[in-house]
């Protein structure tokens, strides 16, 4: 995939920084425009659009010198600002990049806590709960190790994460002992700085897989903020006939038929774990060969698949405690009904009167079909496409070489 030139159009070999004389008659320069910004920091998508864009330069952008002199003397002032803006944010990335290790390393005791006494490998003896201190002493049922089902409760208290968990899936989250996330470090194969987070799942012994720890790795580009180059998943070493990410189809042959064995297929599955199966990005070549709509989907499924990933490691891990207990799903649920409260109004009453007298006229005319029912996670398609996504939420921060 050739480079990008400075105004964001690909680049010709040879003709860096020269306009293509051809470029207004040959071509909607503010179409394409408004594609490769709809696109902004897609790095994946904009090479897709490559072959239809080869051998364009970009629009003109000589327009500053046919100013006004003291225009563009303001001009010049402006980029001034921006450079000094510019010092200031790097200066400010670095601040908050070194606050963050900061608050990472205070943080880290904490959660080594937390899953010592989630596992059992810790136990409290004292409590300052003198009720719960009695009930403690008075009960002589044998106590379980550690907080059984911590991770699956918690996981299942959240509700965009819930939609994703099968009844299927439990059997195996039930082994879930701990999930840790931390940021990239170091370089790639090519001796680029790495940037982006992992999620680490670690699951204590169980008949479903062979695998002790499953990890979600989301690599970010190193020069743009939060944006999404690709995605990497441990490949799960299922054990026979546990694999819930499919479902087996078992079909009896037909009376008559030669072949008296019963037919069987296997079809994808919803499942937790279709998580760990990602989205690929395919090479250059077939980047340029994939469809509009393909990339579309693509970016949809990078997306998605993004903004879980994020959920867990910024929300879902921080605040574990209380989404086992139920406090963060609570608290959701106020800040919600406090926001619709203010919103409403008598005035917003009087119009629901309206539509309700509207619809009692509909009703004698024909029911329209509508899809209901609680929305499920689905695995991303598997499509000849490039995607990248930008991030929803706030990705950790790359380090700048």
């Amino acid at each position: 995939m050739k480079g990008l030139g400075g105004d964001g159009l690909p680049a010709r070999d040879g003709d860096e920084g020269e306009t293509d004389p051809d470029f207004e008659q040959s071509v909607d320069g503010a179409q394409v425009m408004a594609a490769l910004q709809q696109l902004h920091g897609n790095a994946g998508l904009i090479g897709a659009l490559q072959q239809k864009l080869d051998g364009l330069v970009g629009l003109r952008s000589g327009f500053i010198d046919e100013l006004h002199p003291q225009v563009r003397a303001r001009v010049r002032a402006l980029e001034r600002t921006q450079e000094e803006h510019d010092e200031l944010h790097e200066a400010y990335t670095v601040e908050l990049r070194a606050l963050e290790e900061k608050y990472d390393k205070l943080y880290a005791p904490l959660y080594a806590k937390r899953s010592s006494i989630v596992t059992g490998a810790e136990d409290v003896v004292e409590t300052e709960d003198e009720e719960l201190v009695e009930e403690i002493k008075k009960c002589e049922e044998p106590a379980p190790t550690g907080i059984p089902e911590f991770w699956l409760i918690a996981l299942k208290n959240h509700e965009e994460i819930a939609s994703m968990i099968t009844e299927r899936d439990e059997g195996a989250l039930k082994y879930l002992v701990d999930v840790q996330t931390s940021k990239l470090s170091g370089e790639d194969e090519d001796g680029d700085e790495l940037c982006g987070f992992k999620i680490d799942f670690h699951f204590s012994e169980n008949e479903y897989f062979e695998d002790a720890v499953l990890t979600k790795t989301y690599h970010m580009d190193d020069e743009e903020e939060n944006v999404l180059r690709y995605i990497e998943a441990s490949e799960i070493n299922w054990k026979s006939g546990k694999n819930l990410t499919v479902k087996v189809m078992r079909k009896k042959p037909k009376p008559g038929a030669k072949n008296k064995k019963p037919i069987t297929k296997t079809e994808p599955a919803e499942s937790f774990f279709q998580f760990f199966y990602p989205p690929e990005v395919p090479d250059e070549d077939e980047q340029q060969n994939m469809s509009e709509e393909d990339a579309e989907q693509l970016q949809d499924a990078m997306e998605q698949d993004y903004e879980i990933g994020l959920m867990i490691a910024n929300n879902l891990i921080a605040d574990a405690v209380n989404w086992f207990t139920g406090e963060a799903f609570a608290n959701d649920e106020d800040e919600e009904y406090d926001e619709d409260e203010e919103e409403y109004s008598d005035e917003d009453e009087d119009d629901e009167d309206d539509e309700d007298e509207d619809d009692d006229e509909d009703d004698d005319g024909d029911d329209d079909d509508e899809d209901g029912g609680k929305a499920s996670f689905k695995a991303p398609p598997a499509l000849k496409g490039a995607g990248g996504a930008q991030a929803g939420e706030q990705a950790p921060e790359c380090k700048q070489q």
